[in-house]
């Protein structure tokens, strides 16, 4: 576990350094913050991953030998309610992604869908 971790924080910072190397060689926006994002997401879950530690616990659904009555009277959680949010954040997606094709004009008609519809989402999402 703590090779993968390490493993991890160095593909992050790979990726990163990678990335800001690739910019000031090359000024191409787009391979730049590809791999900017190549080293973002790794950074994501060693970060996560650090703070939350390993968890090395046996839970009843780990069990394979476990009994429905193991794990009874525990709280399953909370599910989202039927919504429309998702489809106004794949267009927020889909608009960004074209304004780094076509043209930044249209960044901030994407932008503002993509806030919307994650403001949306934050405020319809039960606790």
């Amino acid at each position: 576990m703590r090779y993968a971790l390490r493993y991890l924080w160095c593909l992050g910072v790979f990726g990163l350094g990678l990335g800001t190397l690739y910019w000031f060689l090359s000024y191409e926006v787009v391979g730049a913050v590809a791999l900017w994002f190549f080293g973002f997401m790794p950074l994501i879950v060693a970060t996560w991953w650090t703070l939350r530690g390993t968890d090395e616990a046996l839970s009843a659904s780990d069990d394979p030998e476990a009994r429905p009555q193991d794990r009874s009277g525990h709280a399953v959680g909370s599910f989202p309610l039927v919504t429309s949010w998702p489809v106004f954040l794949a267009m927020g997606v889909i608009v960004i992604g074209a304004s780094l094709v076509y043209g930044l004009i249209l960044l901030p008609a994407g932008a503002a869908l993509f806030v919307w519809a994650i403001i949306g989402l934050a405020r319809e999402t039960p606790d």
